[in-house]
């Protein structure tokens, strides 16, 4: 489901840490979009010493190996990746830039206009090019890179 014209709309300078897990909605103009890319969003594991396979779900693509087999004789520990298997699923996924709108008198001098990454899956996928006016809803999340904290939208 989509949810369409959700209030309040926040402004991007209020992305702070209170935001973090909760919904929100923000208007902006799209300046970058990635190429598009598979998410695997549940990955099949084979036990090597029984051959027992099992679908592992994969929050934000993260790559998360399962403790043991699930057979109650083997408790197997050793796992290989089955990425052909009918349990192991991907979704297309785009990564957005949306830059913050501000009116003439909300202008600072000399600041750049904030922006924040967005995530696109599924059908939102390709659904908008640099330059697009957007309102985007989603849950905030951080990801913690080599420069530090950066907020996303998903």
């Amino acid at each position: 489901c989509r949810v369409y014209n959700y209030e309040p709309l926040t402004q991007l300078k209020n992305v702070r840490a209170n935001c973090y897990g909760k919904y929100i909605a923000l208007r902006g103009t799209v300046v970058r979009v990635s190429n598009i890319k598979p998410l695997c969003t549940q990955l099949a594991f084979v036990c090597v010493t029984c051959g027992d396979v099992q679908g592992v779900p994969l929050p934000d693509g993260k790559y998360t190996l399962p403790t043991k087999c699930l057979v109650p004789e083997c408790r197997g520990r050793s796992f290989t990746a089955d990425r052909s298997s009918p349990l192991t699923t991907t979704v297309d996924w785009q990564s957005v830039k949306v830059q913050e709108l501000m009116s003439d008198d909300q202008r600072e001098a000399g600041r750049i206009p904030r922006t924040i990454e967005c995530e696109l899956v599924q059908d939102l996928v390709d659904s908008c090019v640099p330059g697009d006016m957007v309102t985007i809803t989603g849950i905030v999340k951080v990801w913690s890179t080599e420069e530090g904290k950066i907020h996303h939208l998903r």
